[in-house]
């Protein structure tokens, strides 16, 4: 508790880590990283079977697409195929000599380009209003600059990182995705605003308090994670593991900035505040 200031390093080195790699990526792609089909228009293949495959072949076969291979906790495996080409019967008929499957299970998925720049539009729009409503909502509970800085600061610094730690696992940011980014802002302002309202409104010495606020909300994270992670490994629709994963994530970097970074800002104001005193 004494290094908390040598402590807090670690959150904003791992904070600069991650603006590097979103730079990086809005340098070369264009985009804080790369968006599904969903988001730029393309066709979205899958294809469920119990057949062995060989993703590397596929993905040799489709240079220009995303390949990656979904595993159930049931043992069957989901094929997803994005790409921007518009012509499924041509890729199924390519697949046809690659993999043994059924035609009852593919699913194909098709967005118009015109229809993902929409949802790529409205997708930054909702973000921007849950951090809009987030600040309002913050500043109404605790009416100082600080604190209700310290805590907007912890939460973009989650999306931050998490964004670039997707990125270099080679995530795409698609619609689940973005659906996973704003719980995660919900999941980082209720830890946040635990330890808050923990340090400005009880009464007590402000290591003691600290230490209370941490149990509660690192049992909150923990039991969190568990049943995300359970998600995760056990559930076979690539849907609820996209998102199970970016909370994962957006979870355990929640803690470090939580606990560490905004914990250590406020402590830092607080001790400032009683020395004026």
């Amino acid at each position: 508790m004494d290094n908390y200031k040598l402590l807090m390093s670690i959150p904003i080195s791992i904070l600069l880590f991650s603006l590097v790699i979103i730079s990086n990526n809005y340098l070369t792609i264009g985009s804080l990283m790369e968006r599904d089909v969903e988001l730029t228009g393309g066709l979205s293949i899958t294809i469920t079977t119990n057949e062995n495959i060989d993703i590397n072949r596929i993905q040799k076969e489709f240079p220009d697409a995303y390949v990656r291979l979904a595993t159930g906790y049931g043992g069957g495996n989901s094929l997803i195929i994005q790409t921007k080409e518009m012509d499924e019967k041509n890729i199924l008929q390519k697949l046809e000599g690659l993999i043994e499957f059924d035609e009852k299970n593919v699913e194909i998925g098709k967005t118009e380009p015109v229809i993902g720049a929409i949802f790529w539009k409205q997708a930054q729009i909702a973000i921007i209003l849950a951090f809009l409503f987030m600040a309002i909502v913050i500043f109404v509970l605790f009416h100082s600059p600080v604190p209700c800085s310290a805590v907007i600061f912890a939460a973009a610094s989650d999306i931050i990182s998490t964004i670039a730690i997707m990125s270099l696992f080679g995530m795409k940011l698609s619609l689940p995705v973005f659906a996973a980014l704003l719980m995660l802002i919900g999941y980082s302002i209720d830890t946040d605003i635990l330890l808050t309202s923990r340090l400005l409104k009880r009464v007590g010495e402000l290591k003691e308090k600290i230490i209370s606020a941490f149990k509660t909300g690192i049992t909150m994270s923990i039991t969190s994670m568990a049943a995300l992670i359970s998600i995760y490994l056990f559930s076979e629709g690539t849907i609820l593991q996209q998102i199970s994963i970016v909370l994962i994530i957006g979870l355990s970097i929640d803690v470090i900035n939580t606990w560490i970074m905004n914990a250590g800002i406020l402590r830092l104001w607080l001790e400032r505040k009683q020395r004026i005193r």
